[in-house]
């Protein structure tokens, strides 16, 4: 009785933290600008159809561009255009596919069953693959509700293709007349992450400023995009970037080592990449103090390089020092010319700079990966796959003016995560409700018409737009308002429209929950798979450079850059999913201790691996060595153990396996060396490697023999330290 206590308590509490979540709002990605842009072609579409005297042309185009405007807006950032030209086209097709079918009920709950599973499946490839899989189900049951010939179907899904196309074209073509400017902030802003992790703690994240580069990368490989000289510039300076990421978080790795602090010159390193933040937008002055911190980097280098061996830096962190001061003598001259622009006079097309082949390759490969019922993205699919045709199959029987929205609802609340679905439940019914009460204000006290209607439209459209990414309710709310004035236009009754709009949202809001409440999705096991996921990539990366390491070769860069970012994407993607865990009840959610002890063992494990993926790219001569050859193996094999017991932690039938010994084969190599700076050095990080590596053994549960098997991240590091000062002490074992 007391345990079905306790799990009703866990349930209330997480339920509570999703409420709670609900009613959050963060004011600093409020971004009015972007909501305009985005608002425009809402307004220019419908203006165009009521001018014509085409009203219902002008809702349904209407429509169609708000929705792709809400796949942008929803997470913020740039638009992205790849994704809203696939929505703008999907919501087509399945305009299309619903009229022709709305005749024929069981083939239309086909369809109906089809595009679920498949939109829900598409959550799997992250927020894009979801934006475009919710459009899809939208489309299918609002626009698809109208039971129309073939003919007829394909003139209505053609207007809602170039409503929201409308919205792509738009936001194409207002780039254009500005030098670069989108992009040089994009790049900048990549360039103040950096500065960031180099001023921030030994444990900051690099992924924030991966993800900038990565979003400065994309705003240079748009087709439509006119470049002049600079583009050329920002794209070695997104390159450079990509580099001194790696250079950066190896340098953090590197500070708690035994000898002098590196503070001061990550702290110029620092201050040299805002500086060269503010000459990539055009700041004055900033070029001047980027090559003076450029230059006082490269003179505490070389100063740590030439000082004696007791009053220097570890070997490996006087080399990175040098490197990043050696790439901020390259950004000092880089930076201040992309502020420069030639102007449109002097614009010139230049080739994609991304991958759509791969990254198609990609997502296909990821929902491949997806389509098992281990998967909760899976059964996402399959529930929403249930709901849709039920819940169409309920409302038919209930008295709803516009019962469609009732299954817009039950579809579009239900997440594959527990904490997300009732988040984002009670953020449709607030947002709903209180865009209600706006729109029947707004009625009663203005009495809009004509004109107005379009006006009104718009501003309710800006609004939305630049609130959405602040808080989905407040967002909702304005598009609710939004919606019911866009019917207006072709069905002149706000308060009917807007009560409908009210009760229908909340009864399929309600269906969708029940039903998420009676087969819901626990993500205990998937949290741990990801973490098995993350140990699979980095030993992939770890095993790559110890083979350039032990052959002596300079490792290919398109390998370890493919190999690294898949490491970077999987380890982003392992901490959401780990953090969106820990909003489940406490019996549902995975262990909290244990998943920070593994993700802090995996990032010792890639920082240090870091280091030596540097070391064997430099431009230096090496000798192969051979005698590493039994210590890859062994690492290799315990990762191998580590990852099959994550993804078998669930299961706590599993019995622990004898481990290899990276200890004793780490020893026996170092009496293979002799005793010099380099192996010192090469010892220091392959022991760090070493001791990553078993505590991550213990946090999976593998080592019996661990005092703590879920010690915490900031215990491992001072361990670390104690067994490298007690091996180079005289008279210790």
């Amino acid at each position: 009785m007391a345990r079905s206590d306790d799990v009703q308590a866990g349930e209330r509490s997480a339920v509570g933290s999703a409420v709670r979540a609900a009613a959050a709002f963060d004011r600093s990605v409020i971004s009015f600008s972007a909501g305009l842009l985005a608002a425009i072609p809402v307004v220019a579409v419908l203006g165009i159809g009521i001018a014509i005297g085409k009203p219902v042309w002008g809702v349904t185009m209407g429509a169609g561009a708000m929705l792709v405007g809400i796949a942008w807006r929803v997470t913020g950032g740039r638009p992205p255009l790849a994704v809203m030209t696939v929505d703008a086209s999907i919501m087509a097709l399945s305009t299309f596919l619903g009229c022709v079918t709305g005749s024929v009920l069981w083939l239309h709950l086909i369809v109906l069953c089809l595009w679920s599973l498949g939109g829900g499946l598409l959550v799997g490839i992250g927020n894009r693959g979801g934006a475009v899989g919710n459009q899809a189900i939208i489309a299918v049951v609002v626009f698809g509700r109208f039971s129309e010939p073939a003919a007829q179907a394909l003139g209505l899904a053609t207007l809602v293709l170039v409503g929201g196309l409308a919205q792509v074209v738009f936001l194409t073509v207002i780039r254009l007349p500005l030098p670069l400017r989108t992009q040089r902030h994009a790049v900048a802003n990549a360039y103040r992450e950096l500065a960031a992790l180099a001023a921030g703690q030994p444990q900051a994240s690099a992924l924030s400023a991966g993800a900038a580069l990565d979003d400065a990368a994309d705003s240079l490989a748009s087709p439509a995009l006119f470049g002049d000289s600079a583009v050329m510039t920002l794209r070695s300076l997104v390159s450079e970037g990509l580099r001194l990421r790696v250079q950066l978080f190896a340098l953090a790795g590197l500070r708690d080592r035994p000898g002098p602090s590196l503070e001061p010159a990550l702290s110029i390193t620092a201050s040299a990449l805002r500086a060269a933040a503010d000459a990539i937008v055009g700041y004055e002055g900033a070029e001047e103090a980027l090559t003076r911190l450029a230059a006082q980097l490269s003179e505490i280098a070389d100063r740590d390089a030439d000082a004696p061996a007791g009053d220097a830096p570890p070997l490996y962190a006087v080399r990175r020092l040098r490197a990043v001061a050696g790439q901020l003598r390259a950004i000092a001259s880089l930076a201040p010319a992309s502020g420069r622009g030639s102007g449109l006079r002097g614009r010139r097309r230049y080739g994609r700079t991304g991958r759509p082949i791969q990254r198609i390759v990609s997502d296909i490969d990821q929902l491949r990966a997806n389509i098992s019922l281990t998967s909760p993205v899976w059964r996402h699919a399959l529930r929403l796959a249930l709901v849709v045709p039920v819940a169409t199959l309920l409302v038919r029987e209930l008295p709803l003016s516009r019962s469609y929205w009732a299954v817009v609802a039950a579809a579009t609340v239900l997440r594959p995560e527990f904490g997300a679905t009732f988040t984002r439940g009670t953020e449709r019914a607030l947002g709903t409700a209180i865009g209600a009460a706006l729109a029947g204000g707004i009625a009663v006290a203005f009495h809009p018409a004509g004109g107005v209607i379009v006006v009104l439209v718009g501003v309710l459209a800006w609004l939305a737009y630049s609130l959405f990414p602040a808080s989905f309710a407040a967002g909702f709310a304005f598009i609710t308002a939004l919606v019911v004035f866009l019917l207006n236009a072709v069905s002149p009754d706000t308060l009917s429209t807007a009560g409908a709009r009210l009760l229908d949202t909340l009864v399929g809001g309600a269906f969708g929950l029940v039903v998420y409440a009676l087969w819901p999705t626990w993500s205990r096991g998937p949290a741990w798979q990801s973490v098995a996921d993350l140990v699979g990539a980095e030993r992939d990366y770890a095993d790559a450079v110890l083979t350039a390491l032990r052959d002596g070769k300079r490792i290919s860069e398109g390998q370890v850059r493919a190999l690294t970012r898949r490491t970077r994407l999987v380890r982003t993607q392992t901490e959401a999913v780990v953090a969106r865990s820990q909003s489940e009840p406490a019996t549902r959610r995975i262990d909290a201790r244990q998943s920070q002890a593994a993700l802090g063992a995996l990032r010792r494990l890639i920082q240090s691996a870091h280091v030596l993926r540097l070391e064997v790219q430099d431009d230096r001569p090496r000798s192969p060595r051979p005698e590493i050859a039994p210590l890859q193996s062994a690492l290799n094999e315990l990762l191998r153990m580590v990852q099959e017991r994550l993804r078998a932690l669930p299961d706590e039938s599993t019995a622990p396996a004898a481990l290899p010994d990276l200890r004793s084969r780490l020893s026996e190599m170092q009496r293979q060396w002799r005793d010099d700076p380099e192996t010192r050095a090469l010892a220091d990080e392959l022991d760090e490697i070493v001791d990553a590596a078993n505590g991550l053994a213990a946090a999976a549960g593998l080592d019996p023999d661990a005092d703590d098997p879920v010690s915490s991240p900031v215990q491992a590091p001072q361990r670390s330290r104690l067994s490298r000062l007690e091996r180079w002490l005289p008279g210790t074992s």
